[in-house]
C-alpha cells in the first residue's frame, strides 16, 4: 500500500479537484481521517493553500479545532489531515462564532462539518475552496470584458439613415467603410484587455520561475561565532536554523562548535541548518580513598581524569591503598585535569616516627595537607625565585628522612620578587649628633662575709607558661564507618593541629605532646565539633 509523507497509508483516493487531491488515509498509529493534498506548482495554488492554512490556524487559536489536526507546509509536502470525527448537526446560533472566525477567509457554513466535544462546538472538517480562491483572483486581474455597446453605436449611426432614406447605388464603398470602422472600434476596445493579459502572463511566468528555480546561497563558516552572529550571517537565506548542545571545556561558552551542512555548501531557502552550541559541563573527582591504586586509576580515567602524581606515606593500611586525593573527592574539576594520589606504603612506622615525603613541585596548600596527614608541622619560608608563585622549591630535611611526629619541617616556597623604587635619595642627609655618654663603671660585688661557706645560686625565675607533657587520645565511634577527623590542642601560646585526614573503622588516636600552660582538646568529625575537653 502507498504511503504519503511516510506517515499515512492510502485507503481510498478521490478524484482530484484542480490542484487539490483528497485521500482517505490511516496513520501509523491506526487513526483514520481525511487528507487534502495540495499540488502547489503555481501562485494560484500557493495562495489557496496559505489561505486554507491561515483559516485553520485561526480556528486553532480560538479553540474551535479538535485534537489531531495536522498541517504540513514543507516544500513538496503541502497537506492538511483531519482525523475522523462524528458529524453533528448544530444550530446556526451555535456555529456563529465559528463562522465569524472564518469570515475573513471566505469560508461559509456549507464548507465545514461540525462536531462537538464536551458540549463545545468544533470544526470536524473544513473543505478547501478551489473555485473560490481561483476565480476571484483571475477576475480581479483581468479588465472588464468589452460588450457590444461600443460596436453597436457606430452601426446604429450608419444604419438609421438608411432606414429613412433610399439606398445609394452610386456609392458601393459606403458599406465597406462602415464595416472597417466597426472593426477598428472593436480592436481599440480589446486592446487594454489584451495588454493587461500580457502583463499578467509575464508576472505569472516570473513567479513560477522563481518558485521552480529558487536562488541558491553558499553557506559561510559559522564555527567559532556566537548564535547571534550566525543568525545575522544567514538571515537573508530563508533557512530553518536549529540549535543543539555540545560540550568542550577548552572553548568558550555559547560558541558554535559544528554546523550541518558544512561551510561552502550551496543551499536553497527552506533548508535545515543545524548549529551545535558549546555548553561546557564540568565533572567532579570520584571517590578513590580505600581503593587499590589500580582501581583508583581506572575510576579516574572513567571519569575523564588522569593521575598527575603519586605520593607514598607510611600507613598501617595495605600497600598500594589510596588514602586520599588532591583535589579531594567531590570537588569540581575540568575533564582531562590531573589528580594527585596519597598512597600507603604498607609499613607502619614506629609510634613516634613518620616518613617525610617529597614535597618539591607541589603547591603550598598541597604540601601543608601532606604534612598534616604525615603528622608533621609545616614552617613555610618564602624566597624570591623564578619558579611559579606558591610552588615548593625545597624542603629541610630532605625527602625519605624518618622524623619524630610533630617535627617542624621547613618548606621553601617560591615568591615573585617585588622591587620598589625609592621616592628620594637612598642616602640620609648628614647631621651632627652628640657623642654617646660614657658608660657607668660597674659596681663591685661585695665579697661574702664568710668565704668558707658556699651559698647556692638561686635558679632564674620563669619567663612564660610552663611546659608539660599531656596524652591526647580519641576513638572514632562505631556508628561512623569513615570520616575526616581534625584533632587540635590549644594552649596559651598556639593552636597545634595534631591530626587531620580521612580515617576508616576501626580507628583510634593516641599521642603524647608538649603544651605550655593550660590547654584545651578539640575534635572535629566531618566538619562538626564532637569533643572539647581541658587537658
Amino acid at each position: 500500500m502507498s504511503l504519503l509523507d511516510d506517515k499515512f497509508t492510502i485507503l481510498t483516493e478521490e478524484p482530484a479537484h484542480g490542484f487539490v487531491r483528497p485521500y482517505w488515509v490511516q496513520t501509523l498509529e491506526g487513526l483514520k481521517g481525511q487528507l487534502y493534498w495540495f499540488e502547489v506548482h503555481s501562485p494560484e495554488a500557493r495562495t489557496a493553500f496559505h489561505r486554507y492554512k491561515n483559516a485553520i490556524r485561526r480556528l486553532e487559536g480560538q479553540g474551535f479545532l479538535p485534537s489531531g489536526v495536522l498541517v504540513s507546509a514543507n516544500p513538496g509536502r503541502y497537506y492538511v489531515f483531519w482525523p475522523e470525527q462524528p458529524k453533528i448537526a448544530l444550530k446556526s446560533r451555535r456555529l456563529k462564532p465559528i463562522l465569524e472566525a472564518l469570515e475573513p477567509f471566505g469560508y461559509q457554513e456549507s464548507d465545514l462539518e461540525a462536531t462537538e466535544v464536551n458540549g463545545r462546538p468544533l470544526v470536524g472538517k473544513l473543505r478547501p475552496q478551489i473555485a473560490g480562491t481561483s476565480r476571484p483572483d483571475l477576475a480581479s486581474a483581468l479588465p472588464p470584458t468589452p460588450q457590444a455597446t461600443p460596436v453597436q453605436e457606430p452601426s446604429t449611426k450608419v444604419e438609421m439613415p438608411r432606414k429613412s432614406s433610399p439606398p445609394h447605388p452610386t456609392h458601393p464603398g459606403a458599406k465597406a467603410r462602415a464595416e472597417q470602422h466597426v472593426l477598428r472600434a472593436n480592436w481599440l476596445g480589446w486592446l487594454p484587455g489584451l495588454l493587461m493579459l500580457a502583463l499578467g502572463g509575464i508576472a505569472l511566468w516570473q513567479a513560477a520561475n522563481h518558485y521552480l528555480n529558487p536562488p541558491q546561497y553558499v553557506l559561510p563558516d559559522l564555527v567559532g561565532k556566537t548564535p547571534r552572529q550566525a543568525l545575522e550571517a544567514v538571515r537573508a537565506y530563508g533557512l530553518k536554523v536549529e540549535f543543539a548542545e555540545g560540550s568542550d571545556v577548552s572553548l568558550p561558552k555559547d560558541q558554535i562548535l559544528e554546523q550541518t551542512p558544512d561551510p561552502g555548501t550551496r543551499v536553497k531557502p527552506g533548508r535545515r541548518l543545524e548549529l551545535v552550541i558549546n555548553k561546557p559541563r564540568f565533572g567532579s573527582v570520584p571517590t578513590v580513598s580505600g581503593r587499590s591504586l589500580e582501581d583508583a586509576r581506572q575510576a579516574l580515567e572513567a571519569a575523564g581524569y588522569r593521575v598527575a602524581g603519586i605520593t607514598r606515606i607510611a600507613s598501617g593500611d595495605t600497600a598500594d591503598t589510596v588514602l586520599s586525593s588532591i583535589p579531594r573527592e567531590g570537588q569540581p574539576l575540568r575533564p582531562g585535569e590531573g589528580v594527585r594520589l596519597l598512597v600507603s606504603t604498607g609499613t607502619r612506622p614506629p609510634v613516634r616516627e613518620t616518613l617525610l615525603p617529597d614535597l618539591t613541585g607541589l603547591t603550598e596548600e598541597e604540601a601543608r595537607y601532606i604534612l598534616t596527614v604525615a603528622e608533621l608541622q609545616a614552617q613555610v619560608v618564602r624566597v624570591a625565585s623564578g619558579a611559579p608563585d606558591g610552588l615548593v622549591v625545597g624542603q629541610e630535611p630532605g625527602p625519605g628522612v624518618v622524623l619524630p611526629r610533630e617535627t617542624v619541617v621547613r618548606v621553601v616556597v617560591a615568591a615573585q620578587p617585588v622591587a620598589t623604587l625609592p621616592k628620594a635619595a637612598p642616602f640620609a642627609p648628614p647631621r651632627l649628633e652628640p657623642p654617646p655618654p660614657p658608660e657607668p663603671a660597674p659596681t663591685p660585688t661585695p665579697a661574702p662575709t664568710n668565704p668558707d661557706v658556699n651559698q647556692p645560686t638561686p635558679p632564674p625565675a620563669p619567663t612564660g607558661p610552663q611546659e608539660r607533657r599531656v596524652n591526647v587520645s580519641y576513638t572514632l565511634p562505631e556508628d561512623i564507618p569513615n570520616a575526616v577527623v581534625v584533632i587540635t590542642v590549644q594552649d596559651e601560646v598556639l593552636v597545634n593541629t595534631v591530626f587531620e585526614g580521612p580515617v576508616q573503622q576501626p580507628w583510634s588516636f593516641s599521642q603524647e605532646i608538649v603544651v605550655r600552660g593550660s590547654a584545651v582538646l578539640r575534635v572535629v568529625v566531618n566538619g562538626q565539633q564532637v569533643l572539647e575537653s581541658p587537658l
